[in-house]
């Protein structure tokens, strides 16, 4: 039985000690560990991007990044003596996120790398409803005496457009950690026509439209976080 457990532990140790970095048409797949401390302990929630790598050469890759998601999100509103149960839905969300990056020689483990990469984002359309509402707009909390509070966004695009630097940790064969470092040089949002419900106490509806609405930016930093992939 020791004779086993020292074999094995060999064995663990030399797949350690021989990592090998991906070569010419190797691919990889990885995911995001999304760690998040609290009050009370360390939580981690389910990835919801995928990326996938495609080595071109043993020093230059193309890859894609998918994320899909839709939120739900319940909350209670108290203002004096009137609570108000508030419901904020996002619809169906995508985002595709081409690039390229060019790897340095770095160590047999350690592989570090440059790129540039382009985001394409869609999203549904979101919506806000606040009933025995004490607020017109939860967003801004203008104070009126609505029973119920409703609020669409229209669907909406993005666009960013970044550099980045990152490395890969090869802990073992066909398995690393990575970790990346973002400079985004443009993003553009814009949201489409939307509609604004109010139902007074009166019984009285009111409905308003939102104008559709844009924006830009110029330059941002961004951090990717600890990332899980493997080699196939």
């Amino acid at each position: 039985m020791k004779k086993t457990l020292l074999v094995a532990a060999f064995a663990l140790a030399g797949s350690f000690a021989f990592a090998q970095k991906p070569s010419a048409g190797n691919k990889t797949a990885e995911v995001n560990l999304n760690f998040q401390t609290g009050t009370s302990a360390i939580n981690y929630t389910l990835p919801a991007e995928l990326r996938l790598r495609y080595f071109m050469s043993d020093n230059a890759a193309v890859r894609v990044r998918f994320g899909l998601g839709s939120t739900t999100d319940k909350t209670s509103i108290t203002n004096g003596t009137t609570q108000s149960d508030r419901t904020e839905k996002s619809g169906f969300g995508l985002t595709l996120t081409p690039g390229y990056e060019m790897h340095f020689e770095g160590t047999d483990k350690l592989s570090p790398y440059v790129g540039a990469q382009l985001g394409i984002a869609l999203g549904g359309k979101r919506n806000i409803e606040v009933t025995n509402a004490s607020v017109a707009n939860p967003n801004v909390g203008d104070i009126v005496k609505d029973s119920k509070f409703s609020q669409t966004d229209g669907s909406g695009l993005g666009i960013t457009l970044g550099l980045m630097m990152g490395a890969d940790y090869y802990i073992a064969d066909g398995v690393y950690l990575g970790g990346e470092f973002g400079l985004g040089l443009f993003s553009m949002n814009s949201i489409g026509e939307g509609t604004t419900s109010r139902v007074v106490s009166g019984g009285t509806a009111v409905e308003t439209k939102t104008l559709k609405s844009s924006s830009s930016q110029l330059f941002g930093v961004s951090t990717g976080g600890v990332r899980l992939g493997f080699v196939f």
